[in-house]
């Protein structure tokens, strides 16, 4: 049909609801708007679904190549296992990252002052000098390390923690590192809470007098200073260039199990050479192969986090 004038002008003097635009109501709209989608032509919740089931098939490619039999997992693998699974699915660009800035001079600290004293990662007697000089940086708090195998009490459930105290009229951070776990494992601790007395000089003493490195990875998601801490651990295990080599580990999405699981054995293959860590060790209880290997890939899911964020 031709739109010519007297077409047109029927148009505009037609009546009724045939010629009124059916649009939903606005408070229909509004709820339309805000219902969440997943990928085009997926409902959200199917697509978490099937993100979850991606998950696990990640979690099972993992437990094969520590050769952890999920049949024989104990209550407390169980719970490590849970905290992995977290991890996985967590997104951490949207966690509490801190701002860029002070990620930024947290990188430039890596690279200048702690890489330069890798020795301190090997080994932790004969370090009295270089901590003098970490306090007259970062001071007015004295830095003190106190390294002890501990199996007594609680064991190797205390990774380890940091105290601020006053001891023989100085102010003073002390670090506690139970050297009776794993040499990478004393190293990501030792890492994690020299993180907390260097954001203490940064952003002012926030967190509390004493704080032990215990609990879920996931947790620490929700708080800035401890991913703080952690950003400090995940710079010094992972160069910018090895990310961009082995890939970014990114939240887990359907299809994506098998491509995420070569990159997690991409930094896995990177510290257990670097620590001679191998968790396919039968010796080694399941519930710390799981724990070691959440730690890996919380601190590598967030180096990749700080590459895709703060461009570091």
């Amino acid at each position: 049909m031709g739109a010519g004038p007297g077409n047109a002008s029927r148009m505009q003097l037609g009546r009724g609801p045939s010629c009124i635009p059916s649009f939903p109501r606005p408070e229909l709209m509004s709820t339309i708007l805000k219902r969440p989608v997943g990928r085009v032509g997926m409902p959200a919740q199917r697509e978490d679904a099937l993100a979850a089931r991606e998950v696990d098939s990640l979690i099972s490619k993992l437990l094969d190549e520590i050769k952890v039999p999920y049949s024989s997992l104990s209550k407390a693998a169980l719970a490590q296992l849970a905290d992995l699974r977290k991890v996985l699915a967590a997104d951490y660009i949207e966690s509490s990252l801190p701002p860029k800035p002070m990620l930024k001079e947290l990188a430039r600290i890596v690279e200048t002052e702690i890489k330069s004293h890798a020795a301190l990662w090997e080994n932790l007697d004969g370090t009295s000098g270089m901590l003098g000089h970490f306090s007259r940086i970062f001071g007015p708090r004295e830095l003190a390390v106190r390294a002890e195998p501990y199996r007594e009490g609680a064991g190797l459930a205390l990774r380890g923690f940091f105290c601020r105290t006053r001891l023989d009229e100085q102010d003073k951070f002390v670090i506690f590192v139970n050297t009776a776990h794993h040499p990478g494992a004393v190293a990501a601790t030792l890492g994690h809470e020299l993180g907390h007395y260097i954001y203490g000089s940064m952003a002012g003493e926030k967190a509390p007098m004493t704080a032990l490195m215990e609990g879920s990875f996931a947790s620490h998601l929700a708080s800035e200073d401890e991913l703080f801490a952690d950003s400090l651990v995940a710079l010094s295990a992972y160069s910018h260039e090895t990310i961009r080599n082995i890939g970014l580990l990114t939240r887990v999405r359907p299809g994506s199990s098998e491509e995420l699981f070569e990159r997690i054995k991409g930094a896995y293959d990177l510290i257990a050479q670097r620590f001679s860590l191998d968790l396919s060790r039968a010796k080694m209880a399941a519930a710390w192969r799981v724990r070691y290997l959440t730690s890996m890939t919380h601190f590598f899911k967030l180096r990749c986090a700080l590459y895709q964020s703060a461009g570091l």
